[in-house]
């Protein structure tokens, strides 16, 4: 029987590779996965051609493993709207797509953070994370706004926040996990610990920081985040490791400011 999951993207407001505890806010961009049990494996990741299919294969068979359930193969399709390798935490959407549809197709029922936790180790495992990213996959599956501990995988706070729009501004270029300045980040570990503490009722502010951070430790200036604040943004920054940019805007005002960027951008909202 085919089952279906479905999970979404996520912004940065604090990094968490700095010190452990990072924070992001759930996007409407989306990942949908289905599986159907099988005689063989055949994977297809849409438009995605160049993607290696490994995570998504781990995800599958991880889920598999959990709940006690045998194939001999499976069919599983993943779309998703999330660019990768900018920032907008595409690899926690999938795990989470992928492990819910194997739930799906079973009958199962699991709590999203139980869903969340094994999408942390299977994106450990392939290595494409750098702190398991736990803020990453709580943004994408919870929505809202989060915070979590990536050091122990516990969610410290998830909260709504008002609806308004993202713009996503996309360079071309992508910027892998293996090409990360891990030790630059972390060696602001106490200038992110003392942010922490302000996310909840202050995190318009902590996103424009963190991305200013961000933007020192990977030697690379982003005007785009400055000219949209003066152009009325509520908080601008770079997501993730970047590339990206994510503007957070008021509600039917993020279409304006992107054209004003001139940047080649994606028009969502919060969730």
């Amino acid at each position: 029987m085919s089952g279906h999951g479905t999970s979404y993207g996520a912004v940065s407001v604090m990094n968490a590779i700095p010190c452990g505890i990072g924070s992001t806010i759930g996007i409407g961009l989306r990942t949908d996965a289905e599986f159907t049990p099988s005689d063989s494996v055949r994977i297809e990741l849409v438009d995605r051609p160049n993607l290696n299919p490994r995570l998504a294969e781990v995800c599958a068979r991880r889920a598999l493993e959990w709940i006690g359930e045998e194939t001999e193969g499976f069919e599983l399709t993943v779309r998703t709207d999330i660019p990768p390798s900018r920032g907008l935490k595409s690899s926690s959407s999938v795990c989470n797509a992928v492990i819910s549809a194997v739930l799906d197709s079973y009958g199962v029922e699991k709590g999203p953070l139980e869903v969340v936790r094994l999408g942390v180790e299977c994106a450990k495992y392939c290595k494409v994370t750098i702190t398991g990213a736990f803020d990453d996959a709580c943004g994408c599956h919870l929505g809202g706004l989060v915070v979590t501990d990536n050091r122990t995988n516990e969610l410290i706070l998830r909260k709504e926040i008002p609806r308004c729009d993202v713009v996503v501004c996309l360079p071309d270029r992508s910027i892998t996990k293996d090409k990360v300045p891990v030790e630059k980040y972390r060696q602001l570990s106490d200038r992110f610990e003392k942010m922490a503490p302000r996310i909840e009722h202050d995190y318009l502010d902590v996103m424009i920081r963190n991305g200013e951070a961000v933007d020192t430790m990977i030697g690379q200036p982003n005007p785009l985040s400055k000219k949209a604040l003066k152009l009325g943004a509520l908080a601008a920054g770079t997501s993730g490791t970047g590339p990206a940019t994510a503007i957070l805007a008021g509600r039917g005002e993020g279409k304006e400011i992107a054209e004003q960027l001139g940047c080649r951008y994606i028009l969502t909202e919060t969730r």
